[in-house]
């Protein structure tokens, strides 16, 4: 590549946070944009466990109607994609390539009617961090797989997994087709989240309580049926899967958990919402995500300001 892309990462949370640590560490130039309507200004973002490095912050203002970023990554919460895809095309922005890293589904399918499939593509992260205080800190090193659901995917996505890096503590990989590891992470969020609001306990209440492993259980099944019927192979079973993770992020509390407490809005609408639609379009059901769903919004105005359980997470 004759020159290396700019990288617009929206979306200064936690997951932002270390994708633009991790790029600026390699030497790309990463702008990390927020909702603020400030100026651009270049600083130091550290990031615990994964270390120092420079970016530049701008908000939704003249520094951003500035930017020609070539790549552009979303990680906002699924409910704010919209909002923020709306935003970069008011800045002027026209990118080589889009990437999704939200949660469920129809994240990747916006970025798909706006830029065209040719240009999107998805992130499955698959590694821990949350914000504590000011700072941010990397709790469960992993990796980001990147791929699309129409192969062959943009060549600039070849080159922002090499950019991030194949090794470290937050590698990424190149995989082509997503959809299997897409699905995959989805009937995970829809075992654990919906269930540790419901419970209003850490992750590890998936594996420890009868009631809600079972729930878990039949959330994961559905998901699995339901990206059977879509056409979609799973890269293992997603009941193990889901109950592996709830294992080994014991002690965390997910981030529908987190956002429920907060009183902020939750993702459930693309996580157990987007299983019951996916498995409705398919000529099915899926009762147990349906009810989940309701059970969740039922209980979102009487946990708002409670106390966590437990650790933040970002899963």
């Amino acid at each position: 590549m004759a020159s290396e892309p700019v990288v617009a990462v929206v979306g200064p949370g936690a997951v932002g946070s270390v994708v633009a640590a991790a790029l600026a560490s390699r030497g790309v130039s990463v702008y990390l944009v927020g909702r603020e309507r400030a100026g651009c200004r270049a600083g130091r973002l550290r990031v615990q466990g994964l270390g120092e490095a420079v970016v530049t912050r701008c908000g939704w203002g003249p520094g951003a109607r500035g930017l020609r970023p070539g790549v552009v990554v979303y990680a906002t919460k699924a409910y704010d994609l919209a909002a923020a895809v709306e935003e970069s095309l008011r800045a002027g922005w026209r990118p080589g390539l889009v990437v999704s890293l939200q949660n469920g589904l129809g994240g990747l399918e916006l970025l798909e009617e706006v830029f065209g499939a040719e240009r999107a593509a998805a992130g499955v992260v698959l590694f821990g961090a949350y914000r504590s205080g000011g700072s941010v800190v990397l709790a469960a090193p992993g990796r980001i797989l990147l791929g699309c659901r129409r192969p062959p995917c943009s060549p600039l996505l070849g080159w922002l997994a090499d950019a991030v890096g194949r090794g470290g503590p937050v590698a990424a990989e190149y995989v082509g087709f997503v959809e299997p590891w897409r699905w995959m992470k989805l009937a995970v969020n829809a075992a654990i989240n919906p269930v540790t609001v419901l419970a209003w306990a850490p992750n590890r209440v998936v594996v420890e309580d009868p009631w809600a492993r079972g729930l878990a259980e039949a959330l994961a099944s559905e998901a699995g049926r339901a990206a059977e019927a879509a056409g979609v192979p799973l890269p293992g079973d997603p009941v193990g899967e889901a109950l592996r993770v709830a294992e080994a992020t014991g002690a965390n509390c997910s981030s529908m958990l987190q956002d429920a407490a907060a009183g902020r809005p939750t993702e459930i609408a693309y996580i157990n919402g987007a299983v019951a639609a996916a498995a409705r379009r398919m000529g099915g059901r899926a009762p147990v995500n349906e009810a989940v769903e309701a059970a969740v919004r039922l209980v979102l105005p009487w946990v708002k300001g409670r106390g966590l359980p437990c650790a933040p997470s970002s899963g």
